[in-house]
């Protein structure tokens, strides 16, 4: 069983994004380190990487859903990251196949069954929580910038994501290491 003291949830609201952006399609947050809110957490500050899933995902397309147009899916990606370990594909240049590294952190469906049509005025990740780990850097060190773009990698359009919200939750995991001593979590007995 994985330990718990390695598990984190961040939860983050576009509205308190650090430059106060009402346009949610490319926002910044400063997370700084986690020493500020866990300061009894040094390991983590230490690690070089982490296990990121997104779990939950609410954006408010209420009272123009139609503008969603012929989006199906929209991507979280974080910007100036790569994944080591995900992949996406692209069309086809002379300087690569379809294979490219990727940043995209989890996908949403719209429920869009038409222009006009829609399930739901809430986009909503499944309540099963289809998305899957990603390996990244430590997202506790520095600015995270996440980007909204729909299923073909293009950063959504104004009419989507200016004056509206959203809502996410990450599950962050930092794998333990033999080589990492825990020691502001055990008894230390001498």
């Amino acid at each position: 069983m994985k330990a718990i003291q390695n598990y984190y949830y961040l939860y983050i609201n576009s509205d308190d994004n650090n430059t106060g952006a009402t346009n949610c399609k490319n926002i910044n947050f400063n997370l700084a380190s986690i020493l500020q809110s866990a300061p009894n957490r040094q390991f983590i500050e230490d690690q070089a990487y982490c296990y990121v899933k997104l779990c939950y995902f609410a954006m408010d397309l209420a009272p123009d859903a139609t503008a969603i147009g012929t989006t199906t899916t929209i991507q979280v990606r974080l910007g100036g990251t790569i994944f080591p370990n995900t992949f996406e594909t692209s069309p086809p240049t002379a300087d690569n196949n379809n294979l490219v590294s990727s940043n995209i952190l989890g996908v949403i469906p719209t429920g869009r069954e038409d222009a006009t049509d829609f399930n739901s005025l809430y986009l909503y990740s499944n309540v099963d929580y289809d998305n899957t780990y990603v390996v990244m850097g430590n997202i506790f060190k520095g600015q995270l910038n996440i980007q909204l773009t729909d299923q073909d990698g293009t950063v959504l359009a104004d009419t989507l994501t200016n004056n509206k919200s959203y809502n996410m939750k990450l599950e962050i995991y930092f794998p333990e290491d033999e080589q990492f001593i825990f020691n502001n979590n055990k008894n230390l007995i001498n």
